[in-house]
């Protein structure tokens, strides 16, 4: 699969500057993944008011930036209400980020080259509760993640994933190159803290927290943090291991759950209720709390994530736990009264 082109700076075709930010800015709204109806009858509108929006549209998507796709509101009026000074901030956040550089050029590419930014325009992206399986050409396959992106830069000397979001599974094929009689390309995973390598393996890479994890199933990885000229860190089959751009922490052994995503499970080993909410909120839209009153409970078990309403009904048979829903997408987990 041929790697995905440098975006290149907006072009200066006299379309109006603030015909421009506007489209900068509807682009934005639909990078939120919150638009409703009315919001998109609006764009409608604005395009068809003048030549000037359609250019200055169709100049804003030559640059690369890509819509997602639209087929109504993600949530729910209810959370939109309940959840608008953080959906306000997330627009904000962007708009800061890219509107601001929206005439000039060189900030534009400075802005493109963010992590969110980078991660919205990925050539290969989840929505929340999806997974996807990829099969490149060199027949390695790869598995998404809910809400994860990544680029593939595939070239005669290497075969790297940059991670820009979430976690993927990888099972590495031999290289086809070194069938031919040439030198074997390197698998590499990148991530904004640093590399791992493969070594004839199955491996997965997460960001998460401010810092990268990898965990090995088979074969064996190495681990180059990005701001050391250390040697490289190996992990064997049944290793995971966190690291930061600056170090690898201490090897431990792989948790059941490292890969059972990949088949729409959630392992729960003796986890905290907190932590166990929390990762089955990577998998559901809206809000999903635990009261403190109950986040020390120990959950163990496998949950089925592609249906993460069961998922909690399960819970609360468990556990001496409710569940109160203001709606689908605003949850929380409390104290079973009695």
């Amino acid at each position: 699969m041929s790697a995905a082109h440098a975006t290149p700076a907006p072009e200066s075709s006299g379309v109006p500057e603030s015909a421009v930010q506007r489209a900068l800015e509807w682009q934005v709204t639909f990078w939120s993944g919150e638009v409703t109806p009315r919001e998109r009858a609006a764009f409608d509108r604005w395009l068809a008011q003048d030549t000037d929006h359609a250019r200055a549209w169709s100049q804003v998507q030559r640059t690369g930036q890509r819509v997602r796709s639209l087929t109504g509101p993600v949530e729910g009026e209810a959370l939109r209400a309940a959840d608008a000074a953080r959906s306000a901030s997330t627009r904000r956040t962007l708009l800061r980020t890219v509107g601001l550089f929206a005439t000039a050029g060189v900030a534009a590419y400075a802005a493109r080259n963010t992590a969110p930014v980078q991660s919205m325009l990925a050539e290969h992206r989840t929505g929340r509760g999806e997974r996807r399986d990829l099969l490149l050409p060199d027949g390695t396959r790869l598995v998404l993640n809910t809400d994860s992106a990544i680029d593939l830069r595939f070239t005669t000397q290497a075969r790297d994933v940059l991670l820009r979001a979430g976690e993927v599974f990888i099972a590495t094929a031999p290289d086809p190159l070194g069938a031919e009689g040439l030198a074997s390309r390197p698998f590499t995973v990148h991530t904004q803290h640093g590399a791992v390598q493969a070594i004839g393996t199955r491996f997965t890479v997460r960001l998460s927290d401010g810092r990268s994890m990898a965990s090995v199933d088979e074969g064996a990885v190495r681990i180059q943090p990005r701001l050391t000229a250390a040697s490289p860190v190996r992990l064997e089959a049944g290793q995971r291991a966190w690291f930061s751009a600056t170090a690898v922490e201490s090897p431990v052994a792989s948790l059941p759950g490292d890969s059972a995503w990949t088949h729409g499970r959630l392992v729960a080993e003796r986890m905290r209720l907190r932590d166990f909410l929390a990762e089955l909120g990577r998998y559901r839209s809206g809000l999903l709390r635990c009261d403190p009153a109950v986040q020390d409970l120990v959950v163990s078990g496998v949950y089925p994530l592609d249906d993460t309403d069961l998922a909690l009904s399960t819970l609360a048979h468990a556990l001496p736990v409710r569940i109160d829903s203001v709606t689908r997408y605003w949850v929380t987990v409390r104290a079973r009264a009695g």
